[in-house]
């Protein structure tokens, strides 16, 4: 386990303490990583960022209870900031990792959100509602580095592949976009394609547009 690697299991360890880690979704490339745990057929995610993104899907959950989370971030090492100008907050470890939480845009334009129960804003992402729709919990048992029994929820691999292409040509800087078609093409080697056309059908036609155009980019096929 790399220094990096066991900063994150040390994360998910003090939301687990704190009774987070049933409110939260673990997206973006660290899912990935965790997919590693679910899939037995030799899948390994090609892991560079030290960018950790959870979405919190649900505002109104736990009702009425604070999460409080900090000061056990800050005995591991993980310093709270704040955006000068948005107010988002997040956590940094060193050049380890940086931890933001997202959650859904609400209205229109620039969407900030503040997480009530963590008393925190919080980015609003559009096109997330397809991550939030399929969730897959894993147990991390398959580790023997002492973060056993951590319940960590992350989006069907599926719906994962489906929303980086929905989102692609809307990534910035530029060469995630890159980073992400080579994801999308590792994931699909390993996942269930009947899966993906379901929830391909299930979105608007508007996206599937947009799926579609990018596949073609891409030379991307979904076989079957």
């Amino acid at each position: 386990m790399t220094e990096q690697q066991k900063a994150f299991w040390d994360l998910l360890d003090i939301f687990d303490k704190e009774g987070l880690l049933p409110y939260i979704m673990l997206i973006g490339s660290w899912a990935e990583y965790i997919y590693q745990l679910h899939m037995e057929s030799g899948y390994t995610a090609n892991l560079k960022t030290r960018d950790v993104d959870f979405l919190y899907p649900n505002l109104n959950q736990p009702k009425g209870r604070e999460i409080r989370i900090r000061k056990s971030m800050e005995e591991k090492g993980f310093l709270y900031t704040e955006d000068y100008i948005s107010g988002v907050g997040k956590y940094i470890k060193e050049d380890l990792l940086e931890l933001e939480f997202m959650t859904r845009a609400l209205g229109q334009g620039q969407s900030v959100n503040i997480i009530p129960s963590l008393n925190i804003k919080a980015e609003g992402l559009r096109d997330v509602n397809v991550l939030a729709s399929y969730p897959l919990r894993i147990c991390s048992s398959a580790l023997k580095d002492g973060y056993d029994n951590l319940m960590i929820t992350v989006p069907e691999p599926e719906a994962y592949v489906i929303q980086k292409l929905l989102i692609n040509t809307k990534r910035t800087p530029e060469h995630k976009r890159e980073k992400d078609i080579q994801s999308v093409r590792e994931l699909l080697n390993y996942i269930d394609i009947d899966r993906i056309a379901y929830i391909f059908k299930s979105l608007t036609k508007k996206q599937q547009s947009i799926i579609e155009k990018t596949r073609e980019k891409h030379f991307i096929e979904f076989g079957g």
